[in-house]
């Protein structure tokens, strides 16, 4: 069977079946899915589903979050409608970091960490820590399994630095205020930020984040 008829079989295949592989092909790749997209108005149609994009791939957006202010608008608002944790962490940088609107940006990243988005559940956590809300935070990063292994929290850590860099961060003055009353608290006397106890991880990770480090 040639190339030409296999397309063709394909082509003939229901939609709801079009869509899941054309899903499959979405969490591989955005790119990949705009170049099958482009090769048939079928495949186009069936693209147009909501598990095409609570599915796809959107790590390149992440990256550059503020490439979607002006940009990617339509593809942005279908993954968000959808479901796509990638996009509602996206949305979360955007609008808390950016649009300075830290309510919609929270709103966004708690869906992003509650959805099991890796960066998201460490940055919001970190954010909840430094907005004086531990409980909660820590709660967040306990999840990410710090106490049996910190390597996870710091790849972690330095992924959601990738994606700030060029968005500006302010240091509010809750930050500061929060960390200082949690460093009131410490027993642990070693000031080199790298080397953490189960005493000071909390407070050198927040500390990370507001300084950027």
């Amino acid at each position: 069977m040639d190339h030409t008829q296999q397309t063709s079989r394909l082509l003939q295949l229901p939609k709801f079946i079009l869509s899941h592989i054309l899903s499959e092909v979405a969490a591989f790749s955005m790119s990949t899915l705009r170049t099958v997209m482009e090769t048939s108005p079928v495949l186009a149609k069936a693209a147009a589903d909501a598990r095409v994009y609570k599915a796809i791939n959107m790590r390149i957006l992440a990256l550059h979050p503020l490439t979607t202010v002006h940009m990617y608008k339509d593809i942005m608002e279908r993954a968000l409608a959808s479901g796509n944790v990638e996009a509602h962490y996206i949305k979360a940088i955007v609008e808390y970091f950016h649009n300075d609107n830290q309510e919609a940006g929270l709103h966004f990243l708690k869906v992003a960490a509650q959805g099991s988005y890796t960066d998201g559940i460490y940055l919001y956590g970190i954010i909840l820590c430094c907005r004086g809300q531990m409980e909660e935070g820590t709660a967040y990063l306990d999840s990410l399994g710090w106490r049996e292994n910190m390597a996870k929290g710091d790849r972690t850590w330095k992924s959601i630095k990738r994606t700030l860099h060029g968005v500006q961060v302010r240091e509010l003055p809750i930050y500061k205020e929060t960390l200082y009353e949690i460093g009131l608290t410490l027993t642990c006397e070693e000031e080199d930020i790298r080397i953490r106890c189960d005493d000071c991880y909390y407070f050198k990770q927040m500390a990370k984040f507001v300084f950027m480090i």
